[in-house]
């Protein structure tokens, strides 16, 4: 691993390194490393991955979501479990799926992902389960590997 993947900004709590990316935004191939104590509320990406553990441990909770969407800018969701991510360990997700990331270690976790469309592109959304709300999700800072 090169020591460029294993930045991150205390403000988003990760750092990602875009390792490719297709023309037509049609693949995407970056890492992402995990800041200590830190990650993602519950998002969905709108688009099918897959996640290989490199170094460290990542908790990868899968949500479920109790409505059926009509409401705009509403979802109820509930924890439907736990992934532990470690090194050589792989998931996948779907179109649908919804899942919020959590490293719990003192120290980074890194891992690959792959999607089948640049996440720009998706239109992908996040949750606040707490307040039971959804919006796009934020745009998030990126580097080149």
């Amino acid at each position: 691993m090169q020591p460029s993947y294993y930045g991150g900004s205390k403000e988003q709590g990760f750092g990602v390194t875009i390792l490719y990316e297709g023309t037509d935004y049609e693949i995407l191939v970056e890492t992402v490393c995990w800041l200590p104590g830190r990650g993602v509320t519950p998002n969905g990406h709108k688009n099918w991955g897959v996640v290989v553990g490199l170094d460290g441990m990542e908790t990868n909770i899968n949500w479920h979501r109790k409505d059926d969407g009509v409401k705009l800018g509403y979802a109820g969701l509930e924890v439907r479990n736990d992934v532990m991510l470690t090194c050589g360990q792989t998931r996948t997700f779907m179109p649908d799926n919804i899942h919020s990331v959590r490293n719990e270690r003192d120290t980074s976790a890194l891992s690959l992902h792959v999607y089948g469309r640049n996440l720009s592109q998706t239109g992908r959304f996040e949750f606040d389960p707490a307040s039971k709300a959804v919006k796009p999700c934020p745009t998030r800072e990126r580097s080149k590997g």
